[in-house]
């Protein structure tokens, strides 16, 4: 049995020995024995060392693992989130959209509504304007042929 057989748990020192026997009283050594458990020892060592250091990487790896799936799974939260607030801003701007289109056809309907208006009292007054300058054209002409009757009428003022 090694020195440290029980501390890293050396299985083959104890075979064909009671448990508890000799562990007081280990049995004597050679140079040659104290070099193999040595090695053997060492080889124990590295064993565990390497069981730890697989149990370690492992372990590391379920824990990147995770850190992994939660980032994934908050970046796809965001995107769902993001995606959302996009839909909500497009809905928006299309009723902000209809609401301008609304409003600039009821402001076009004003507009040809009151325009119409003006271009009917604007022909009105053309054609009051007209039928006042036919009428003044007669009313000239007629006053125009009475003073030429009359010119025309007058005895004696003839110069021959």
């Amino acid at each position: 049995m090694s020195n440290n057989a029980s501390t890293y748990g050396d299985r083959t020192s104890n075979i064909g020995e009671d448990a508890g026997a000799n562990r007081s009283f280990p049995p004597p050594r050679s140079r040659a024995d104290d070099g193999q458990d040595g090695s053997q020892a060492a080889a124990r060592l590295l064993a565990m060392t390497a069981r730890e250091t697989d149990q370690w990487r492992s372990e590391a790896r379920d824990e990147a693992a995770s850190i992994v799936a939660a980032a994934r799974e908050e970046s796809a939260e965001l995107v769902r989130a993001a995606k959302a607030e996009a839909e909500r801003l497009v809905s928006s701007a299309r009723e902000t959209a209809a609401q301008t289109t609304n409003d600039a056809r009821v402001e076009e309907y004003r507009v040809r509504e009151a325009t119409t208006e003006l271009r009917n009292r604007v022909n009105e007054e053309v054609a009051q304007l007209q039928q006042m300058a036919t009428q003044h054209r007669e009313q000239l002409r007629q006053h125009l042929t009475e003073m030429l009757d009359r010119v025309d009428a007058a005895p004696g003022d003839s110069t021959q």
